[in-house]
């Protein structure tokens, strides 16, 4: 299970599953203060159609547990308000999920047919991620095989899993982007309370 330092993160998001199998979930979002973590919000989430894994596959329909960095946001303009980093993606912007494409877990930008480049890919123009961001999964090294397109974006609707995604209402899409700070290095830790003890002890006290 993959689990990133937090020595300067000021900024945390907790991602709970009731078990292993359960795709409904609870994200809370938490800031560092002088005293500790204090907790700003809650909202209703959903993640991977299969529920949660500490050992994640390509297509097992699993949201990895862990923490993890946040990365970049994006979907459509306009950008949400705020300084997180945020990139529009229109019908030419890929998210390669072929295992043996030497591209794999990679955002490319590609003008051709998809199909005759990749076996397998995500449009990043769709309306699911209209607003969205990427959750910094299998990275440094990319570990073929091992899952790739893990972000954060809007839900189908309450208790509708994703493909591996977390996944929460539009309108808290954009809350969450509108608060991120790059200063405050934030990360996401996912897991249920079990994982959660090590990954974030001050949310599940």
């Amino acid at each position: 299970m993959e689990a990133c330092t937090i020595n300067r993160t000021r900024q945390m998001l907790v991602l709970e599953a009731a078990d292993y199998s359960s795709v409904r979930s609870v994200l809370t979002i938490w800031e560092a203060e002088q005293d500790g973590w204090r907790r700003l919000e809650a909202f209703p989430a959903a993640i991977g159609r299969a529920g949660l894994s500490v050992l994640k596959r390509e297509g097992d329909g699993k949201t990895p547990a862990g923490r993890f960095r946040m990365g970049t946001g994006f979907g459509q303009s306009p950008a949400p308000a705020g300084s997180w980093p945020y990139r529009i993606a229109d019908g030419d912007d890929y998210w390669v999920d072929d295992a043996e494409s030497p591209e794999y877990n990679l955002w490319v930008r590609y003008t051709g047919d998809p199909a005759g480049r990749w076996k397998s890919y995500e449009r990043l123009d769709i309306p699911l991620y209209r607003k969205a961001a990427v959750i910094r999964y299998n990275e440094e090294p990319v570990v073929k095989g091992r899952g790739s397109a893990i972000f954060f974006h809007i839900w189908s609707g309450p208790g509708i899993g994703s493909a591996g995604c977390v996944t929460v209402a539009e309108e808290h899409v954009v809350r969450v982007l509108e608060w991120l700070k790059p200063e405050a290095e934030p990360v996401i830790a996912i897991g249920t309370r079990y994982e959660l003890t090590r990954l974030a002890p001050f949310a599940v006290q």
